[in-house]
């Protein structure tokens, strides 16, 4: 039979091993960072608690995408099946693990811009004496942020089809590949129809906001701790500072997360030989985010450097010993 696309319908092993690897080290070095932010972090005062949330939806992503999902994509066709626990012992079906895919993505890249909002909030009161009411705002932002997660999972939720209409897609444009996708125990294949165009709408409009929000919100950060620098000791404006660099830099990592999502659509519309290969390559690089997120917060943050690499004078610093009171004085000597 001949394999114009190249597809390739075997368990890639190299892929479901990289999952195992990577999840590994990201849960580790996740579980690392929520011990340091509840037990070295003093100076962050309540944003530790937003950081904290930030760790566990990393964590919670690396759990599902390396142990409990491990999507394999079946690209140029827009369909694959899970590897994963609940796809092997669970037998959860292919879309179900798909949408928790897409729900576990969205919540890590929104609970990132949470931090950005709440950091926002605190360096805003600080240009004025009386506290600002626009609290509530922050919390409706807030909402928001986390509804349209669930609004893009939904999208993807809804936009199943039968098992009949995912083999009449296949009977008609890839009829080559029936009697292939028969032999798999589970599988998804989604029909671009209305539903997933609104998918895609929804996938590319979360990004497109994410990216002007956090732009928006760090050049705002930054002239107001310029325009407020005379008036707060060096102290305070380093700690926000401090602060607002680890996250501009947790905020460059996240298009690891991210980018492969968008270079499967690519692979989608413009199908190639090597389609497959570049989807696999995708998500293994989207599963060294956490990796890469824990490292930047670890350097990014004083407190953690110090705590991990006794970095600072503190830990430099020894007591003086006084070793005159070990030495019998002269008097004694001499009595």
């Amino acid at each position: 039979m001949s394999n114009p696309l190249n597809i390739d319908f075997e368990v890639p092993f190299h892929m479901i091993y990289h999952f195992y690897t990577t999840g590994t080290i990201a849960v580790c070095l996740n579980i690392l960072v929520i011990y340091l932010i509840l037990f070295h972090s003093g100076k962050l005062d309540s944003f530790r608690f937003y950081l904290l949330a930030f760790q566990i939806a990393c964590t919670s992503s690396d759990v599902n995408i390396a142990f409990l999902i491990q999507p394999v994509g079946l690209f140029p066709i827009c369909g694959g099946y899970g590897y994963g626990i609940l796809a092997r012992w669970f037998h959860w079906s292919s879309h179900t693990l798909m949408t928790l895919f897409t729900l576990f993505i969205s919540i890590q890249i929104q609970v990132l811009t949470i931090c950005f909002l709440r950091k926002h909030e605190a360096i805003m009161n600080l240009k004025s004496t009386v506290k600002s009411n626009n609290y509530w705002i922050y919390i409706l932002t807030y909402i928001f942020c986390l509804s349209f997660s669930c609004l893009i999972s939904f999208s993807i939720f809804i936009a199943d089809a039968t098992k009949e209409d995912q083999y009449k897609e296949l009977q008609e444009h890839y009829p080559e590949y029936v009697d292939k996708f028969r032999e798999l125990p589970e599988f998804v294949v989604y029909v671009i129809n209305w539903r997933m165009k609104v998918f895609f709408v929804l996938t590319g409009f979360a990004t497109l906001k994410t990216t002007v929000m956090v732009s928006f919100l760090v050049l705002r950060m930054f002239n107001a701790l310029s325009a407020v620098k005379s008036r707060l000791s060096k102290n305070t404006i380093a700690k926000h500072k401090i602060t607002l660099r680890s996250l501009v830099m947790q905020f460059m990592v996240t298009p690891i997360s991210y980018v492969p999502a968008f270079m499967l659509l690519v692979v989608t519309l413009f199908p190639t030989e090597y389609s497959q290969q570049i989807s696999w390559y995708s998500m293994m690089i989207a599963t060294m985010h956490s990796i890469l997120n824990s490292l930047v917060v670890i350097t990014t943050y004083p407190e953690f450097r110090k705590t991990l690499m006794f970095w600072g004078k503190d830990s430099r610093s020894t007591n003086p010993i006084l070793i005159t009171s070990m030495i019998p004085s002269v008097s004694h000597r001499t009595s």
